[in-house]
This record gives structure tokens, sequence and C-alpha cells, in this order.
């Protein structure tokens, strides 16, 4: 339908509904016309107030005398020798943000018609022609004597000469700014961002002693992309968790317990949910953040064997789901356990082929005996000290090597969890309720509703959270740079670990038994990977 003051239009692959503004006109000066045009203005519209947008002047007369008829004032500015183009200004109906004709057109002509039709359609609505696009695809412009680029549209498009008729429309652009996170819990997750003071108290904390991740999404401008796959293969996980559910958040999900496709915790299995939500917990404006909430995760429930068979199937199963990332926040119940060959191959071949080549990055966790993770006879930790995986000790909300965490030669870089005379960690947990053994309905996981939280007994910690942190930290920097291999994710965030502890703990090389090459510093790589690229 159309109307004086309305029109609906075939616009690319949709349709654009534009009404005219009562309230607004615009207008486009010759070259070098500008001062002039600004009089003109003055003078035939006292009242208005002028903005500039682009090369037209907005002229907004909902100030000027109720005697001033806008029609006819900008019919008669039209023909000011300063004014190349003048013309009403559209707005769609859920907008005022401007829509202005340029005066120009895109023209098809259907196929099989002829010459003489085509030019007689241009005569009759007074148009000129001004660029070929094509042996029937041309911009044309208005003139004079046409009428104004909307009705000329219209008319075009009722047409059967006519396949494409759309004016060429300005509207202002906009950047779309980057916006941090909301989500209520975000401020109890220390280990992103601690201030210092949380949960109302400053005993415990270090300004500073966290992982960067919220200066990190604001030197990237990204919270994490959603075909970054972060797999965390763990005990169970709940994926109705508003922080682990919506559209495109789940990508092949696996059973190796039930073998199914169903990797829902069991009784006690709340460990998976709370990793999950340290890795990749969704910005929803509920809730916790992972470190790259808007990466997806692909939930791998395990075994109870850490046999062959079992951790072939695991990383193999990753490797061809197209996982970017795995965190493993376990190991072996015994604490000498070196790796069979058919487990280092397959934990090797998922970190070398992985990414159509590039490798996935695989984090696991040091471990929480506080003993050396590579120290036979007495302890072994084969999954850690393999040499294509990121070992992630942990450190406390004061910049402390955590109490429990294990340490050694291997460490790559530690991250901020919990630990004696600091705070744990807030993130998501199993929600719901079952019946125990005594007939007795209890709350489901660690503590009561979604959430642990690092303010009461419920909080989440060990460097079962510190891996996951780092697993989110590789996914958010592919998310700025997809092509880096598995090789260059451990070198970037070693080179640019931020040193904590005792300096005498570090060797030449800027290695310390304790924290690997320091705390993990998410800002400080973002900033080498931006400045690389």
């Amino acid at each position: 339908m159309t109307t004086m003051n309305e029109a609906h239009l075939r616009y690319g692959n949709s349709s654009l509904d534009l009404i005219k503004d009562q309230k607004m006109i615009a207008l486009k000066p010759k070259s070098g016309n500008k001062q002039r045009l600004m009089s003109a203005i003055k003078s035939s519209v006292p009242g208005s107030q002028e903005s500039e947008l682009g090369e037209f002047v907005l002229v907004d007369v909902e100030n000027i005398p109720e005697t001033i008829d806008l029609e006819n004032t900008l019919d008669t500015i039209r023909l000011n020798p300063s004014v190349d183009v003048g013309t009403h200004v559209f707005n769609t109906p859920s907008s005022r943000e401007p829509f202005i004709p340029t005066g120009e057109l895109y023209v098809v002509f259907a196929d099989n018609v002829n010459q003489q039709s085509c030019e007689q359609l241009i005569d009759e609505l007074h148009l000129e022609f001004v660029k070929v696009k094509g042996e029937r695809e041309f911009v044309v412009k208005v003139t004079n004597e046409s009428a104004n680029p909307i009705k000329t549209a219209v008319a075009l498009q009722q047409s059967p000469l006519v396949s494409v008729a759309e004016p060429d429309l300005a509207t202002p652009s906009a950047l779309y700014t980057f916006a941090i996170p909301t989500d209520e819990l975000l401020t109890d997750q220390w280990h992103l961002q601690n201030t210092g003071f949380h949960g109302g108290t400053s005993l415990g904390f270090l300004a500073g002693a966290d992982a960067r991740v919220i200066e990190a999404w604001s030197k990237a401008q990204t919270v994490g992309e959603p075909q970054v796959i972060v797999a965390v293969i763990d005990d169970g996980f709940d994926l109705n968790h508003p922080d682990l559910s919506g559209d495109g958040k789940i990508v092949a999900p696996k059973d190796f317990t039930r073998n199914s496709n169903d990797p829902s915790p069991a009784l006690g299995d709340w460990h998976g949910t709370a990793c999950a939500g340290v890795a990749v917990g969704s910005a929803n404006n509920n809730g916790i953040v992972g470190a790259a909430p808007n990466c997806s995760l692909m939930p791998v429930r395990w075994g109870t064997l850490l046999t062959d068979n079992q951790v072939e199937d695991w990383f193999d199963h990753v490797l061809l789901q197209g996982a970017w990332v795995v965190s493993c926040s376990w190991g072996a119940a015994n604490p000498f356990f070196p790796l069979s060959t058919r487990k280092f191959n397959a934990i090797r071949r998922c970190a070398q082929q992985g990414r159509n080549g590039l490798g996935c990055v695989i984090c696991f966790a040091a471990g929480n005996s506080n003993r050396d993770i590579n120290n036979p006879p007495n302890s072994l930790d084969g999954f850690a000290i393999h040499p294509d995986v990121i070992a992630v000790a942990a450190s406390n909300s004061r910049d402390q090597k955590a109490n429990y965490s294990n340490f050694g030669d291997e460490i790559s870089v530690c991250a901020p969890s919990s630990g004696a005379g600091g705070w744990a960690i807030t993130t998501s947990d199993v929600t719901g309720t079952y019946v125990d053994q005594f007939g007795q309905v209890r709350e489901a996981g660690y503590g009561f509703g979604a959430y642990t939280n690092a303010f009461d007994d419920s909080g989440f910690g060990g460097t079962s959270s510190a891996c996951p942190l780092v697993a989110g930290i590789c996914a958010l920097l592919l998310s700025i740079k997809p092509d880096l291999t598995a090789a260059e994710v451990k070198d970037l965030l070693e080179k640019t670990a931020r040193k904590i502890g005792d300096p005498s703990t570090y060797d030449a090389n800027g290695h310390s038994p304790f924290f690997g090459y320091g705390c993990v510093d998410a800002a400080a790589a973002v900033d080498k990977l931006l400045a690389d690229s």
C-alpha cells in the first residue's frame, strides 16, 4: 500500500516499510555551496534546527511556525541554486532513525522486454541514467520533473517491465560497542577480576590476584565465538542449567558410561557442571560467566576406569567431533601413573591432528596432593607431564601457591582457584533434587540452588577449577585468532604469564616448579596476540 505518507517496498531479499517523517527534511548542497544552503534554510524555515549527516543537512522543523507548510517549503527550497538534492526523510515503524533517499535508484529490467518499452518507462518517470551495471542493470536518478525517489521506486516495482527497483537510502552507521557481561554473580567471580573486595570483605583478597579475564574481554572486544568448541571430559553435566544451555551451546554430547548422548550426572556427579561453568558458562544476565561465555561446550561424560580403550575413546571422540580445546580436571588415583603407549598416542593424536592439523589445545589439572608430578618412584602423573598438554597448577586469591597444588618442572602455568588463606570459586552447580538412601529429598549439587558460591560452604576449587579457567582463556584466544596451533597457544600463555610468588623459585628461563611460567594472564595474552597480528 502506498499513500502520500507511507510506502511498502521490496528491498533485497526482504521488504521495507517507510513512513514519511513529518518533522524532518534533508538537503544536500551542491559542491562549495554549503554556506549558501544554510542561509537559504534560515530564511525559508525560521526556527528550524539543523544537523549534518554525511553529505546531507537534516532540517528539524519541530518548532517552526504553524503557518509554514513543510511540503511547499521543501518544493521551494529545492529550487534554490545551492541545493543538489532536497527530500523528505523517512522512518520505519519501529524507529525514527532516518532513511534519506539520495535520489538514485538501482533498476534491473526483466528479461525479454524490449528496449523501446524500457526507454518509454524511463521517460515517463523523468529519470536520468547514471551508471551501467549490466545489460539490463542500471543506476538511475530522479530529476526535477520526477516524483520523489520513494514514489518513483514504487512505480517501478509495479511495472511488469522491472524485476528490481530499489531507492538508494542513506542512513547513519553505528559501531556495535562491546559490553562487558552483567551476570548477577560476576562480581563474586574474583578469579576473573580480583578487586580486593568481594562478598562484603577484603580479607583473603589481593587486588589483581586474578586471571585478568574481564580486562581481556575489553581488549579483545569479544567474549568468545560459538565456532570455538571447548570439550570438557568429566563426571557428568547438567545440560538444563541456564548457563550451560541455549541454542547451539551444546555440541556432540557423549556419555561413555551409559553409551548414550545424554551426559547427565548420576548421584554425586557434580564436578563436570562446575568445571564447564568456569570455562564457558554463558553470558545471559543471570548467574555466572565462564572465561569464554560465547564459546560452545562439548560435554563428555567419562567412564569409571582409565583403561586404554576408554582414554582412546574419549580423545578420539573430541578429535573427530571438532573440539578446539579440551579440559581435563582429573587424573589417576594412583600417585604413580605412567601413560601406556596407547594413552600417550591418543592424547598426542588429538593434540596434533585436531582442528585439521592445527591441534586441539589440551589442558590437564596438575592435581591436589601437594606433590611433584614427576618424581619417580614416589609419584608420576603421566597425563600432566605429557609434552603436548598444558599442565595447570593453582594459586589462591592472594597470588600465593594453593597449599594443595601439585608442582613440578612440567607445570606450564598456574591459575587462580581456592586455597588456604584465600577463597573458593563461584561457578555453576547441578540443579534439581534427588532422593537419598533414607528416602529424604535432597538438593543436587555442591550447595543449594544452581550455583556454588565462594562465600558460602559450597564453593568450588582445586586445580579442577584452575584447569577449565585456562581452557576457557585458550578458547578466547582462538576466538580472536583461529589459526593458532595448539603449540602456539601454549607458548603464548607461557610467554605472557605474570610472575607471582617468591622470585627465587623461578629459574633462568623464568620457570617455577610451583607456578610454571606464572599465573595465566588473559589480558597480556590478548595484547600480544593483537600486536603480532
